[in-house]
């Protein structure tokens, strides 16, 4: 999936977006939202806005798009398919102009099938939507996450 090059590039481009990147507050609140989506249930139903859908653009799950709560799930499921344990914790924020965030973390996960963990920097464009979440997008590249909604990298 990752290899050592791979994170080694991953890293630079995370600690370059960190550099510029809203760590007080802001972060507080969306580490809040993620908790929730961690938890699911009656609490992320009251975040989602209708349309919700999470788009993948990952080394793995590429090209994925899941729609509504019951897509969610369904992430989740193919998550828990591939790793036996994962977790992504917020660590920066960047804010575009359009009212999209760029949620900048780690995504530690326990690997199937040797056990491995991994500790690799990734990247959420997160946009909103009448004060609801009305989707993510996931990304591998940090680079690519930040210029898909106009930031510098």
């Amino acid at each position: 999936m990752y290899d050592q090059h791979d994170v080694e590039t991953l890293e630079r481009q995370f600690n370059a977006a960190m550099e510029e990147a809203d760590t007080g507050t802001a972060l507080e609140a969306v580490r809040r939202i993620y908790d929730e989506f961690d938890r699911g249930g009656e609490g992320l139903e009251a975040l989602l806005h209708p349309d919700f859908q999470i788009r993948m653009e990952t080394v793995f799950l590429d090209d994925k798009t899941y729609k509504g709560l019951r897509g969610y799930k369904r992430y989740r499921a193919d998550i828990e398919e591939l790793f036996e344990a994962d977790r992504f914790q917020p660590e920066g924020l960047r804010a575009a102009r359009d009212g999209r965030w760029v949620v900048l973390g780690r995504l530690q996960i326990t690997q199937k099938e040797d056990a491995g963990e991994l500790d690799v920097p990734l990247a959420h464009v997160l946009e909103q939507r009448d004060r609801k979440v009305a989707s993510f997008t996931i990304y591998s590249d940090i680079s690519a996450a930040l210029e898909s909604v106009g930031l510098p990298t």
